[in-house]
């Protein structure tokens, strides 16, 4: 079972589908999706359709990106909290970018002036697999 169609499932779950589905899982999970999508409930629905974009759009990629998207986030959550922060401006400023817009700002002085090589890498390929081309 692919791990963002079952999340995306679950979000458009009621919460007694949601229960019954979650009483499957072994109780440490449990908790950690209940958590989850807690913080998904209170979320505007504008918000609830974009993190649902987002899983779909992850579980259509191949493994293989899947498993560098992945690697990618966890890089993003390792850093300090201001370089997290201004990445994660960054990628949502270019949300509104058509494709060549992206391509050119991640070619352009200033973007390569603001970010490391490593960060520079950690946008392009997150913006390249997870945000929608426009």
């Amino acid at each position: 079972m692919n791990p963002g169609n079952a999340a995306s499932r679950l979000m458009r779950m009621t919460p007694e589908q949601r229960e019954r589905a979650l009483e499957k899982l072994p109780p440490e999970r449990q908790n950690r999706i209940r958590r989850q999508l807690q913080r998904f409930d209170n979320l505007s629905s504008d918000d609830q359709a974009a993190v649902l974009k987002r899983y779909e759009r992850f579980s259509q990629l191949s493994p293989e990106k899947q498993n560098l998207v992945r690697r990618q986030m966890q890089s993003l959550n390792q850093l300090p909290p201001r370089r997290r922060q201004a990445i994660a401006r960054e990628l949502q400023n270019m949300g509104s970018l058509s494709e060549s817009e992206r391509r050119n700002l991640l070619n352009s002085d200033d973007f390569k002036s603001k970010y490391s090589p490593e960060e520079q890498k950690m946008i392009g390929d997150l913006s390249e697999y997870m945000l929608p081309p426009k």
